[in-house]
């Protein structure tokens, strides 16, 4: 495929809207996007997940109205003694239906899906499109789903799947809704705005604990990646994008400066560097080096960072988005 002004003017438009684009894990000498040729081997483009919004990212007055609205569902949660319950609002802000999941008359009968249902009844309503929804647990991959078939333009939540499943060892399906979010390119639509953590405190404490009751139908043994926040370095990552270019008539590439700050007051020395395997850099970046751990660099040099000191390096990767660097304690 030749290199025109149409992709160029198309690459342009995705940098300034700010879009992210997908994290290629496949060999991006070899991968074409769009449509699929009958000869070739499908794969679905893989995608950042979606953004979800705290309550620090919001307005004190927009947040004050989803607390309100997620108080309500705890309360109604704690009457029914009933840990899921969701509620649907209508665009004008009032409330539409509730949803409590009672685990009848199936398994599927969750507080989203049955709050859903109960407004198709009751309203005659078959598109959620500027509807919001409300929920006690993150939506699971299933209702989730369903959030992205019925159009809603927001969900919220309070107490996060990673937190039902790891903490509290509730059974649910591992996967965060932000994950099933951001594949809703595949109706032709964006993304709802999630909000995750609305009053969290609360509805953690409601949801409880099931890892000392076994025998609970709730109940599962984790199976968790759990980090020790005191194991991850302070060190701050700060990145600029600097040029993009085409390869091969198709195939993106940017190339960025970083820069990694110390904004503690202890001193650092040789930190490890780790990255998301599914990273593919065009090249070896430069100022860190490949270390002999997996997916894991060091500094080139100057490799001690006193406070308030910076360090630079750089690199070139396939795709349009910034490669995420975590640096672990030494």
């Amino acid at each position: 495929m030749r290199f025109s002004l149409s992709l160029l003017f198309v690459i342009l438009s995705v940098l300034l809207a700010g879009v992210l684009a997908c994290k290629d894990p496949y060999n991006p000498e070899t991968v074409d996007y769009g449509q699929c040729a009958s000869a070739t081997k499908a794969n679905y483009e893989v995608r950042s997940d979606s953004k979800v919004l705290t309550p620090a990212d919001l307005p004190a007055d927009e947040l004050a109205v989803h607390e309100s609205r997620m108080r309500h569902i705890i309360d109604i949660a704690r009457v029914n003694n009933k840990k899921f319950v969701s509620s649907i609002y209508f665009p004008n802000g009032t409330l539409a239906c509730i949803g409590i999941n009672t685990g009848k008359p199936n398994m599927i009968a969750h507080g989203e899906i049955v709050a859903i249902q109960n407004c198709t009844e009751i309203h005659g309503i078959s598109m959620y499109t500027n509807y919001s929804i409300y929920t006690t647990g993150e939506p699971c991959s299933m209702c989730a789903s369903a959030i992205l078939w019925s159009r809603f333009k927001t969900v919220v939540w309070s107490t996060y799947n990673s937190d039902l499943y790891c903490k509290i060892c509730m059974s649910n399906i591992p996967i965060d809704s932000s994950y099933i979010f951001s594949r809703a390119y595949g109706l032709g639509i964006e993304a709802p705005v999630a909000i995750g953590g609305v009053v969290k405190a609360e509805g953690d404490a409601w949801f409880g604990t099931y890892c000392n009751r076994p025998t609970s139908i709730y109940y599962i043994a984790p199976k968790c990646a759990c980090q020790d926040p005191a194991k991850v370095s302070p060190l701050k990552f700060t990145q600029t994008r600097t040029t993009v270019w085409v390869e091969g008539g198709d195939k993106v590439v940017t190339q960025w400066n970083a820069i990694i700050s110390n904004p503690s007051n202890s001193t650092i020395v040789d930190p490890p560097i780790v990255i998301s395997p599914s990273v593919v850099f065009k090249g070896a970046p430069w100022g860190i080096s490949a270390a002999s751990e997996p997916n894991t660099y060091k500094l080139s040099y100057n490799k001690v960072l006193f406070p308030g000191q910076t360090f630079s390096f750089g690199y070139s990767v396939y795709g349009l988005e910034e490669v995420a660097f975590t640096a672990l304690e030494a």
